[in-house]
Order: C-alpha cells, then structure tokens, then sequence
C-alpha cells in the first residue's frame, strides 16, 4: 500500500465526490458498481518496468447531505494487481477493503484544509506468483493529509490510528518498494 496508491485512491474519491450531480435526499447514495480487468504494459514500479493486469469488483457509494451536498464517500473493492517484470519474474498484489472519506476540514486560521481517509480491511497483500506472502497489511488504518488552502500544496500527513499489522505504513511506505524490487529483480 504505497503512500502513491494511498493519495492517488483519495484524489480519484474527492474527484469522483466534486464531478458527481448532487442529490436532493440524504436518505439513498448515488450508487456506483462494476467490474475491472485492465492491462497496462510498460509501467514503471519502483524504477522497474512492468506490465500490469489489474483484476477485481468494485461498489462505490456517494452520500449528499439532505440540502444535496456531498457528504462522504465510500468504496468496497477486491481485487489483484499481478506485475511482470521484463526478465520474467512476477509478484501479485491482493486486496480486499474498504475506503472511506468526509469532505475536508478547513482551519481558517492556519490557511489549511484537512482530509481524512480510513481502509479497512486487506489493503495489500504481496506474494510472488508461486512463493510465499512477502507483506501483509491488514486491518484499519486512517490517514490525515493537510494542504494549503490557498496554493494547495502538501503541508503534511499523519497516521490516526493503527490497528493493523501495516507493516509497509509502519515503514513510511518504503517497504513497498523493497520487496517489490527484491521479488522481481
């Protein structure tokens, strides 16, 4: 669960949360399901090249407040990456989670705007192809990621709770990349 997946999966939330059309009842969420099978060649994972094909199922559901603006977010997705590196070697990447968020907090007094996120669940397993689990992160975990409001640039983030093992957040997201890199070089 790479700190790059992690914000990525939160901007791809507060996107979908802006672009979507407000609701007029609180009662009922836009509702949003399908089904994933993708594959991208030549990606750079942690300086190697590899191809990706990205398998699972998704439910996305958005909330609006009774007045029809966005309350919350929340998605439920299981899945698996598997990466293949040129020489041949692969490594699979498992999840199964929940991923949800609340419109940002902003202190107007510190010029900044907050935004919570939380996973529950298997946020990331990594194995190689036909070998042992390499890393595994499960439980709850919730980020808190603080930005300028005014130029909307990454001021800091924190870690809220941890009941996990989350070995690779425990490791500032720097053990991702070890393994991945040790499994497929």
């Amino acid at each position: 669960m790479s700190r790059r997946v992690l914000l990525t999966g939160s901007l791809l939330a507060a996107t979908a949360a802006v672009a979507l059309p407000a609701v007029a009842h609180a009662d009922s969420p836009e509702r949003f399901h399908g089904q994933f099978d993708d594959t991208f060649e030549n990606v750079d994972v942690c300086g190697i090249n590899v191809d990706v094909r990205s398998q699972g199922v998704f439910t996305d559901l958005v909330f609006f407040d009774s007045e029809g603006n966005f309350d919350r977010f929340m998605s439920t997705v299981s899945g698996k990456d598997t990466l293949i590196s040129d020489n041949g070697k692969s490594v699979v990447i498992q999840y199964s989670q929940q991923y949800s968020d609340t419109e940002g907090v902003i202190d107007e007094a510190a010029g900044t705007i907050t935004f919570a996120y939380t996973f529950k669940g298997l946020p990331e397993k990594i194995q190689t192809a036909r070998g042992p689990v390499i890393v595994r992160d499960a439980g709850l975990i919730t980020f808190a990621d603080t930005f300028d409001l005014d130029t909307g640039e990454f001021i800091s983030g924190d870690v809220l709770v941890n009941r996990g093992p989350h070995p690779d957040a425990d490791s500032g997201f720097e053990l991702f990349c070890e393994v991945i890199t040790a499994a497929l070089s």
